[in-house]
């Protein structure tokens, strides 16, 4: 399976504020090519640990450890936007995140605009309806 096309409706409807983002499955499994121009990298044991807090909305992982991205830890300074949740690294990078039925919806901007991220988190969270509607 292969959500290619909704990392660049992601990337799109976010006028390019959302450089990068990946669609997993919470047992880990990528659903973006890795190769895609925009994806994000995270390893399976990341993704799993991301859709298991997001599942039971329990975040003492990421409090405890952050959210490691392409590599880059983003600290558990997070927020939320309606269900998003963000978090956020000490050079202004943010990470937007939100989980449906069996998958996760994480984008990557580095703008600290309030309404570009009000838009990026809108943006994660159509892309996560949509996918809840076809039962994903």
């Amino acid at each position: 399976m292969s959500c290619d096309a909704d990392l660049h409706s992601l990337i799109n409807s976010t006028a390019g504020l959302c450089n990068s983002g990946m669609i997993f499955g919470k047992d880990g499994s990528m659903w973006c090519s890795p190769d895609h121009p925009h994806a994000l990298v995270l390893s399976a044991d990341e993704a799993k640990r991301i859709g298991r807090e997001l599942t039971n909305q329990d975040f003492s992982g990421t409090r405890d450890q952050g959210v490691q991205v392409n590599g880059t830890v983003y600290l558990p300074e997070t927020g939320e936007w309606g269900d998003v949740l963000v978090v956020q690294h000490e050079s202004s990078e943010w990470v937007y995140m939100k989980s449906t039925n069996c998958a996760v919806v994480i984008a990557h901007s580095t703008s600290s605009d309030k309404g570009d991220q009000e838009k990026i988190a809108g943006a994660v969270d159509n892309i996560s309806t949509s996918l809840k509607k076809l039962g994903l």
